[in-house]
């Protein structure tokens, strides 16, 4: 049997009166969020209780259905049929949230059906679960209090190889020098990431530090650790030794994406393409997900397979889809009405192989700095990120595309 926890805001009711909250969750982590929840929204009478929806559903039939539900699906083997007797169980205007270890969308889907208002993949945080609460609601969405917040940008690819870390650099680059905007990169890649190589920089401890030690950062801990290229650029990576085992608590990553947005236009995260709870926050946190695709099988099936966590336009996200074009155009490459008709979607930029990339890599010069038609490429794309209007392909690229 399940008791109640003694941070429980107020277990059964029994007066009649309908509980603003109620929340049955499997893991330390979830009953922290939601309880951080709880009081962000100020809800009065809230019950969070260690459990999944079988125990959801004893609750609902002895004290009836709150405002508010969030119940955990993990390790449940009936998810499907458990949710729909404890809908069965709740009022005609009870929210239902549901939240869960299966990253499958065709779950998301039936539970749609079922009249759950979404599906969260853990683990759980505090940002999306507020905002589906305010959405609900009908109320503006609000994800962050500063209302002039830096943007958060996660840059992945999906496959290695793909051109990611040189784009992100130029990128980089290209807000900071051209567009005059403050930028700071983090390289996630605490072992083998190649930001600052490519920036002609040199590497520190700094990013691991606090990653490891959120309790010690502060705008003075960031300022040290981060490495300078221009008054407007800076970096934060590590190189970690090979043979360790990175491990880092997440809320670090959080505290440091705060703080930085503070003080940043931009932060432009170089995520390494490796699946799990870190891929998963970053991509959550951000507010624009770029992923960086080959025109190859390998790189339209991992397409698919990451477009099912990126774009969620109704928490204010965006996804943006770039094919790069790493070597010459054979026959063994995808077209792009091919590539965009298998994974039902536009792509939003198309980058043409460059002859210069290798030389500019070993030269110490970011790629923007050495092929024009790349310039004009990524001068579209931060016109997009600044709101400005930008013509799909102007004349000039169509030109140096020809000409290359």
């Amino acid at each position: 049997m399940t008791s109640a926890l003694s941070r429980d805001k107020r277990p059964d009711l029994g007066d009649g009166t309908i509980a603003d909250l109620v929340a049955f969750v499997a893991d330390p982590q979830s009953e922290e969020t939601v309880r951080r929840l709880a009081d962000d929204q100020n809800f009065a009478q809230a019950t969070i209780r260690r459990g999944n929806c079988r125990d959801a559903i004893a609750y609902l039939k002895r004290s009836g259905y709150p405002h508010t539900i969030i119940i955990d699906l993990s390790g449940s083997d009936m998810a499907l049929s458990d949710m729909d007797e404890a809908i069965s169980l709740c009022g005609p205007n009870t929210l239902v949230i549901a939240i869960g270890d299966q990253n499958d969308v065709g779950l998301y889907r039936d539970l749609s059906v079922f009249g759950v208002a979404d599906y969260i993949l853990k683990p759980v945080s505090f940002e999306m679960l507020r905002a589906v609460i305010a959405i609900q609601a009908g109320r503006p969405l609000r994800l962050n209090q500063r209302p002039r917040e830096g943007k958060v940008i996660c840059v992945t690819g999906t496959r290695g190889g793909v051109g990611t870390t040189t784009f992100t650099a130029s990128l980089a680059w290209q807000l900071s020098a051209v567009a005059g905007r403050s930028v700071v990169l983090i390289d996630l890649d605490l072992q083998c990431g190649a930001l600052a190589l490519m920036l002609g920089l040199k590497k520190s401890s700094g990013l691991a530090d606090a990653l490891r030690n959120p309790h010690r950062i502060d705008d003075l801990f960031l300022a040290r650790a981060m490495v300078k290229r221009s008054d407007k650029l800076m970096i934060l990576s590590a190189e970690e030794p090979l043979e360790d085992d990175p491990a880092f608590d997440l809320a670090g990553l959080d505290a440091v994406l705060r703080l930085l947005q503070q003080r940043f236009h931009y932060v432009l995260i170089d995520l390494p393409r490796r699946p799990g709870v870190l891929y998963r926050q970053v991509l959550e946190r951000a507010a624009i997900q770029m992923v960086i695709a080959t025109p190859t099988l390998a790189a339209v099936r991992d397409t698919l397979r990451i477009s099912r966590l990126v774009g969620r336009e109704d928490l204010g996200q965006r996804a943006m889809m770039v094919v790069n074009h790493v070597c010459p155009a054979d026959r063994g490459e995808i077209s792009r009405h091919e590539f965009e008709k298998t994974i039902d979607r536009r792509i939003d930029y198309e980058i043409g192989f460059s002859r210069v990339a290798t030389a500019s890599e070993n030269g110490g010069e970011l790629l923007v700095q050495r092929d024009p038609a790349f310039a004009v490429v990524l001068d579209q794309m931060v016109n997009d990120l600044l709101g400005r209007s930008s013509c799909p392909e102007p004349k000039a690229q169509r030109f140096l595309r020809w000409w290359r």
